[in-house]
């Protein structure tokens, strides 16, 4: 089958390597292989052994099984199945930007039509085509965090639309038309009839959030099927706030994250090493 995650091994490794301040140095000593060995891994040129995984997984506070799974391609999430939720409908919009597909969705509330943008894959025209055929009534923005990859066209899908925007009190404020509507851990937005909270997901950004209506959650950059984001601010916050905010509800709850395929809690408590 081919390979779905947004990170492989070597990207994992290099994140937890990174985000407890480790060097190359540091981690090969103690793994027992050689820091050549170790940068190789990172840039996937050298597959690892089994017992390198072990190694690797116990020096960089992963789990060694879910690790080798990913290291030897045995696992990727399941696809979404149908659901009975008749409320809502989740619209992917995934489109490279620098080479590397971004993810945007829209979220739709079957009930009056009225939707949600969630992040904008720096593509608005794409957003606006998905708007059109599905002749829904777009209401808000919602970004998860500021990055470039997932605001720029902000300012024209704001001319377009006319929608208001959300962002986290705590993120850096990406170029926008109108001003920017702040929110915080626990508000509450609505979309047609569905409530949409607001959840904190720091540690990749200073005020990265997540959204979350019945049992579905748009993730971000927060975490990835098998994998977290780049813990470009803090890395202990961002294990915290995922654990805390995304991995404590139920196991049917899919998330859609800003890269890569969607997961649910379930698969991500049972098979992502950082967990």
């Amino acid at each position: 089958m081919a390979y779905t995650l947004e990170d492989e091994f070597g990207d994992i490794i290099g994140k937890a390597r990174r985000g407890q301040n480790l060097s190359h140095s540091e981690i090969a000593t103690a793994a027992g292989i050689t820091e050549a060995e170790l940068a190789r891994m990172e840039q996937y040129t050298l597959k690892p052994t089994e017992t390198q995984v072990f190694r690797l997984a116990e020096v960089l506070n992963l789990d060694g099984a879910k690790l080798l799974d990913i290291a030897t391609e045995q696992w990727e999430p399941e696809p979404p199945q149908q659901t009975d939720d008749a409320n809502l409908e989740v619209i992917t919009i995934s489109a490279p930007v620098g080479g590397w597909p971004v993810n945007a969705y829209l979220l739709i509330c079957k009930a009056t039509d009225d939707a949600t943008i969630i992040d904008t894959a720096a593509h608005p025209e794409l957003i606006l085509e998905q708007l059109d055929a599905r002749n829904v009534n777009p209401t808000t923005i919602l970004l998860t965090h500021a990055h470039s990859d997932h605001t720029d066209g902000l300012s024209q899908l704001q001319t377009e639309t006319g929608c208001e925007t959300y962002i986290h009190k705590n993120e850096p404020k990406p170029q926008s038309n109108n001003k920017l509507h702040e929110v915080i851990h626990g508000d509450v937005l609505s979309v047609g009839e569905l409530m949409v909270s607001v959840v904190n997901t720091p540690g990749h950004t200073t005020g990265g959030c997540s959204f979350l209506t019945q049992n579905v959650a748009f993730v971000g950059d927060a975490i990835f099927a098998g994998s977290v984001g780049g813990p470009n601010i803090s890395y202990q916050d961002e294990i915290e706030s995922v654990r805390d905010n995304l991995l404590s509800l139920p196991d049917i709850v899919r998330l859609f994250p800003g890269h890569g395929p969607s997961t649910t809690v379930g698969e991500e408590k049972l098979h992502n090493p950082f967990f």
